[in-house]
């Protein structure tokens, strides 16, 4: 099973028309990565004040099938998964709360990709032992219900 986020969207996360802003729901996907990074046990303040790494996120794609609306309680599921020793790349699947059919369509599905490089030179490097372990230990997607 895929690590899971719950989050309602407020006011403040929708345009004009009423519905999620795209730069909002990726915002919410990288709550999701923070809080399932924090829940697995990573220190990330400490990794981030040694700062000898610095993971930043090099490429990021959405994709919309539903309007997603103010006061809409979701579950975002992740799954991060290596690509090389220097990157990984987050899934994200958005769901309604609560969703239990395992033929469920997901409202949005998201992506990022991360590369881990040294702060002072800028260049990369290898990812962090806690990093990789995280990504071994992490659901893969094709386990996944859908």
């Amino acid at each position: 099973m895929a690590y899971a986020y719950q989050r309602t969207i407020h006011l403040a996360d929708t345009d004009a028309a009423g519905v999620v802003y795209f730069a909002r729901l990726l915002h919410i996907c990288h709550e999701a990565y923070e809080m399932c990074l924090t829940e697995s046990g990573m220190d990330w303040s400490g990794l981030l004040r040694e700062g000898t790494v610095a993971l930043p996120i090099v490429h990021s794609a959405i994709d919309f099938f539903r309007p997603i609306i103010w006061g809409d309680r979701l579950d975002i599921e992740l799954y991060p998964e290596p690509e090389n020793s220097s990157q990984f790349k987050i899934s994200y699947r958005i769901f309604t709360e609560n969703h239990d059919s395992p033929t469920e369509s997901p409202l949005a599905t998201a992506l990022t990709r991360h590369v881990a490089i040294n702060p002072s030179t800028r260049q990369r490097c290898g990812l962090p032992l806690a990093v990789e372990t995280w990504l071994r230990n992490a659901p893969k997607i094709e386990d996944s219900k859908i």
